[in-house]
């Protein structure tokens, strides 16, 4: 059986010459059914081998996260990150969620504003960019405005039905030190 040129993944920068090198001189010949045979098998093992690195990679990112919420703290001003260290290593998972805006239903909410002779306060929760955006500070606007009784329950109950929050993978960074240098130490002041 005839074996196509395998290429070595390395460092070495004559590599990408390499890998042309093979490419071109494949080119000029057509290949016989046992190249073509070899290389169909390389390419389902290397999705074979890709698909169980992925599974394997995904497993022990599920370790590390979840032995960073266990046992790390609270980096000083990342409340929402949590990073436990090694010797060598740190992992820091953070996590944040994403907000969705009902369209349809803050078109809901500025009409009942509107209708009620509010339609001001519509400003204070949203504003329009191609698409609605919660206004910076909404949420406190919706504590402190002093709206009739039944409007301001229809209000908080439209806004709540406006906004999705959905939480994000956490994200997980991984940092490993050269051996020769210790890693970072978390700073005081972090929160178990």
């Amino acid at each position: 059986m005839i074996s196509s040129p395998t290429i070595t993944p390395s460092l070495d920068i004559n590599a990408a010459e390499a890998f042309d090198g093979a490419v071109e001189q494949l080119a000029k010949q057509r290949p016989s059914p046992e190249v073509i045979d070899d290389l169909a098998a390389r390419h389902v093992q290397a999705k074979f081998t890709k698909a169980e690195a992925i599974a394997k990679l995904e497993a022990i990112e599920a370790e590390a996260i979840a032995l960073v919420e266990a046992w790390g703290t609270v980096p000083a001003h990342a409340e929402k990150s949590r990073r436990l260290a090694g010797k060598l290593s740190e992992f820091t998972v953070t996590k944040s969620d994403v907000l969705t805006i009902n369209e349809e239903r803050v078109t809901t909410l500025k009409e009942a504003l509107e209708a009620n002779g509010y339609g001001e306060y519509f400003a204070r929760l949203f504003t329009l960019h191609s698409k609605y955006e919660v206004v910076e500070g909404a949420e406190s606007a919706l504590k402190s405005e002093s709206l009739p009784k039944r409007l301001s329950e229809k209000v908080l109950n439209l806004w709540g039905r406006c906004i999705t929050v959905k939480p994000k993978k956490p994200s997980l960074k991984v940092i490993l030190a050269d051996p020769a240098k210790p890693a970072k130490r978390a700073k005081k002041g972090g929160v178990q």
